[in-house]
């Protein structure tokens, strides 16, 4: 066991479902403390697991609010902490911080960026967050989307955030240990809008492709059976398939 954990805050797709929040993955090793998109419900589930100032970053793969939303409620709980006002580092592709401040006054969009430092990333950069090194890859979505692969010494967890099937998909996930991806649809719902997410067929087959070694499906419809999609992804990938759910735990 390596020490890296993933914390499930949110596994709704598009909307939240029956005690299910939107988008949100909290990965811990070594005492850092990284988290995978923040959709609108997920920072309650956080703030089970941890409190919100224990934060070093916080990834915003795209702007779309079912992966962005709870950034709104993070800088208010980071702002106003009892221990006094906090901050937090988060990345996002070009313009993240510019749209998520449309619904703010100018002298809170001032604060929000004091509180949630906003830094640039594209795909192919690499940060360093604690033991963690963060490689970010496009994912084929309608809106620039990053994907996101967190390696430590002893193990890699792999994040497709919102895509379609694509060879940097495929690329993010290679041998990683845990892959966390985008299974929205199921393959009798065609037709489907094209390069928008994946069914769990092409999520299994994007999990085989990549050798990954576990396999978990999220950004399941809310009107969908997640069962159902995970089975889907089951007859196209060798692998163990797991189904995300809120405030799951998987030790890595």
């Amino acid at each position: 066991m390596s020490g890296l954990t993933v914390t499930v805050c949110g596994s709704a797709g598009t909307h939240v479902g029956s005690g299910r929040a939107c988008s949100s993955y909290l990965v811990t090793a070594g005492g850092h403390r990284l988290l995978l998109d923040i959709g609108n419900g997920s920072l309650a589930n956080t703030q089970r697991v941890c409190d919100v100032a224990a934060l070093d970053a916080v990834l915003v793969s795209h702007q779309h609010p079912d992966h962005f939303v709870d950034v709104y409620s993070l800088y208010y709980a980071l702002r106003f902490h009892p221990e006094g006002q906090k901050t937090v580092a988060a990345y996002g592709p070009d313009g993240t911080a510019e749209f998520i401040s449309q619904l703010l006054a100018t002298d809170t969009t001032e604060r929000l960026r004091e509180v949630v430092r906003f830094e640039v990333v594209a795909s192919g950069e690499t940060v360093g967050i604690g033991p963690m090194q963060v490689t970010f890859y496009g994912a084929n979505h309608p809106v620039p989307t990053l994907a996101a692969r967190v390696e430590t010494d002893d193990a890699v967890v792999a994040y497709s955030a919102d895509s379609a099937p694509s060879d940097e998909i495929v690329a993010c996930a290679r041998d990683a240990d845990l892959f966390i991806c985008d299974a929205t649809w199921l393959e009798r719902m065609r037709p489907l809008p094209h390069d928008i997410h994946m069914t769990g067929a092409e999520a299994g087959r994007a999990a085989a492709a990549a050798g990954a070694k576990r396999l978990l499906i999220t950004h399941v419809l809310p009107s969908l059976d997640p069962v159902e999609v995970a089975a889907e992804a089951a007859r196209e990938y060798p692998g163990e398939v797991l189904i995300a759910r809120d405030l799951q735990e998987i030790q890595l």
